[in-house]
């Protein structure tokens, strides 16, 4: 989707139904490298070197695929604050492995002043189909001051 086609991100825009994605990309070496420095995954199946090319990715290094599909579909708005969140891991990912992700808009409602959206979406192997991640999140949408009401 074009930067034109995308639409402002706001409560009139975001409805239950709305299919997000799909977005693809590789999991570089790069990417899980600087992933588990930063959170401290020190278990060597998550270490990428020569001895390990193929590393399994930390579960969570891809729980952030949301903001993308988000991004593909919508553009500006002040963010969001995150109510809830489940995740079901089905096969580890792994450095090299093509990803698929796309989703789905599956309730949007006010309640207490507040504009409340869950998107779930789902990861899977590019060239298998094979499922990898499912996940939910249902944020809070901050409103054009950055407020929660």
């Amino acid at each position: 989707m074009s930067e034109n086609a995308r639409l402002p991100m706001c409560s009139e825009n975001v409805h239950e139904g709305m299919r997000l994605g799909p977005i693809q990309y590789v999991v570089t070496p790069e990417q899980t490298r600087k992933f588990s420095q930063a959170v401290g995954a020190a278990s060597p199946e998550f270490i990428v070197d020569a001895r390990n090319p193929g590393a399994i990715v930390s579960p969570t290094m891809r729980l952030l695929d949301y903001a993308l599909l988000i991004a593909k579909h919508f553009k500006g708005g002040k963010g969001g604050i995150h109510a809830k969140h489940w995740c079901e891991f089905h096969e580890p990912m792994r450095v090299g492995q093509a990803v698929k992700t796309e989703g789905k808009i599956t309730a949007a409602y006010r309640k207490r002043g507040k504009f409340y959206f869950t998107l779930e979406y789902e990861s899977r192997d590019v060239v298998t189909d094979r499922l990898l991640v499912r996940q939910a999140i249902t944020s809070v949408l901050l409103n054009e001051k950055g407020e929660m009401r």
